[in-house]
C-alpha cells in the first residue's frame, strides 16, 4: 500500500511540474505576442513610409497617371494610416487601391504648411514630382493639382517623445 501511495505522489508531482511548465510556456508566448504588437517608434514609421514612397514613385511611373498616398487618422486611438492609391484625384480620374497593404502606426504625423494632423495626401505624378494638400478621399476630385514650391516636411512623433523629421524633394518622391 505504501509503494502505491509513493507512486501516486510522484505522479502528482510530475503532473504539477508539467502544468506549471505549460503555463509558463503559454505566458511566454503571450508576452512575445504582446511585445510584437507594441507600436513602432518614429524611426520605424519613417522607414516604412520610405518604402511606401518608393512604391508610390514606381506606381506613378508605371501608370503614367500618378499615385496618391493618403494619410488618415487611425480608426481608434492616436496614430495614422497611410494608404497608396493609383492615380491622383483630378477631374476624370478615379482613385483605386494600389494593391499594397495600408501602413498603420500609433505615431502622430504632420505635414508642415499643409496639415498638423491627418487627413492629408501627397500626390506623385508620372515624373516623380510631388504635391500635397489637406485632402481626404471623401472630398472628391481636386479642381487643380497642388504645386510643390519647397520640399515637403513630414514630422513623425512616437510615444516616448521620439521625433523624426523627413523631407520629400519637390522633384523626387523620395522620403529622406
Amino acid at each position: 500500500m505504501e509503494a502505491v501511495r509513493g507512486r501516486s505522489v510522484a505522479f502528482a508531482l510530475i503532473d504539477l511540474m508539467l502544468t506549471v511548465g505549460l503555463v509558463a510556456l503559454l505566458a511566454g508566448a503571450a508576452g512575445a505576442l504582446a511585445l510584437s504588437s507594441r507600436p513602432l517608434g518614429a524611426g520605424d514609421a519613417a522607414a516604412r513610409l520610405a518604402t511606401l514612397f518608393d512604391a508610390a514613385r514606381a506606381q506613378a511611373a508605371a501608370d503614367g497617371d500618378g499615385a496618391t498616398i493618403l494619410f488618415s487618422r487611425a480608426a481608434y486611438g492616436e496614430g495614422f494610416v497611410a494608404a497608396l492609391y493609383r492615380h491622383r484625384p483630378l477631374p476624370g480620374t478615379e482613385l483605386a487601391p494600389a494593391g499594397i497593404e495600408p501602413y498603420a502606426s500609433s505615431a502622430r504625423i504632420a505635414l508642415a504648411g499643409v496639415a498638423q494632423e491627418p487627413p492629408f495626401a501627397i500626390f506623385v505624378d508620372g515624373t516623380g514630382s510631388v504635391g500635397a494638400a489637406a485632402w481626404d478621399i471623401g472630398q472628391g476630385a481636386l479642381a487643380t493639382e497642388p504645386q510643390c514650391v519647397v520640399a515637403l516636411e513630414l514630422t513623425i512623433a512616437a510615444e516616448g517623445g521620439r521625433v523624426e523629421r523627413r523631407s520629400v524633394p519637390c522633384a523626387q518622391a523620395t522620403l529622406r
